[in-house]
């Protein structure tokens, strides 16, 4: 009941400040009639390829999430692939460096292009950094709200909320460059996130029901924002002023999580643990999968 009244809590939330942008946009008067969505490359702009890609991205996350949850099972038939392995550190931390990249080089160049086009009004949108601030806002939102509760299911549940805003990112987004690069960084969250649930249940930290709908729902809940994305994508004309403020907002406030994910959650967490902390090799080898993964992101800034 607490995990769903959280959930439920922090979703209107964003409902409201997203509806709130939303109205207080259309109620500027703005010419669209030549107004044509900027951002980036205009062929990334194609919103039938987009939609495939969601389609592609739903059951990619989806078998990755479960894929991540499974090799946990599968550590006690083969020990290598437990929590406490080297193995499981190198794929937090390459995942750290995909995740950064994508934030950095994919989807805040995004936010900036669209709340910074010419199809909006110079005051207040080209007069106020936007992106930078929402994103720095955005990347508050977890520490918050863990603060605020004290509680370490709190957090778990923000984690599922998170995953929520990643799906609406993508959903609602016609750009599918953008798409490309998010469904490579949500893949490895999502196979983070569900080699960390997997050790969790592995040592008996998910007796009570909360825990086991929490497990349960995780698999799908970035594909709950995917699905809700796209309905939201129809209200608004492809190269409207609202889905240009609605896009850049979305994209500023996922950038700002990823840089927060893998920075707090992973790197930090992972290089400046106590398993890493006495052992120069494998502190070595943890930024080498760092900078691996961050340069495979930033190569398909390039080609995506």
């Amino acid at each position: 009941m607490a995990y769903s009244k959280a959930c439920y809590k922090l979703i209107t939330t964003i409902t409201i400040l997203l509806l709130y942008f939303t109205f207080a946009s259309l109620a500027e008067n703005v010419d669209v009639s030549e107004c044509r969505a900027e951002s980036g490359d205009p062929s990334c702009h194609n919103n039938k390829e987009a939609k495939k890609l969601k389609m592609i991205a739903i059951p990619s996350i989806l078998v990755a999430s479960m894929i991540g949850v499974s090799l946990q099972f599968l550590s006690r038939y083969i020990p290598a692939l437990g929590p406490d392995r080297v193995i499981f550190g190198i794929i937090k931390t390459l995942t750290s460096g995909v995740i950064l990249a994508t934030a950095f080089m994919h989807v805040l160049p995004d936010s900036f292009d669209d709340l910074t086009s010419k199809c909006l009004p110079e005051e207040p949108w080209r007069k106020f950094p936007f992106t930078t601030f929402i994103a720095m806002n955005s990347a508050f939102l977890v520490p918050m709200i863990a603060l605020v509760h004290l509680q370490e299911k709190m957090s778990k549940v923000a984690g599922v909320v998170v995953s929520v805003v990643f799906g609406l990112t993508m959903g609602a987004s016609d750009n599918q460059c953008t798409i490309r690069s998010l469904l490579a960084a949500f893949c490895f969250h999502e196979l983070a996130e569900g080699m960390r649930l997997g050790g969790s249940i592995l040592h008996a930290e998910f007796k009570s029901k909360m825990n086991w709908k929490m497990v349960l729902s995780f698999p799908v809940t970035m594909q709950f924002g995917i699905a809700l994305g796209m309905q939201i994508q129809k209200i608004y004309g492809e190269t409207s002023p609202t889905a240009l403020i609605l896009m850049g907002m979305l994209n500023a406030c996922s950038a700002g999580l990823l840089i927060d994910l893998a920075l707090v959650n992973l790197l930090a967490h992972e290089l400046y643990g106590p398993k890493i902390q006495g052992n120069m090799k494998l502190h070595v080898l943890g930024y080498v999968a760092t900078f691996i993964g961050a340069a495979g992101m930033s190569l398909m800034a390039k080609w995506a």
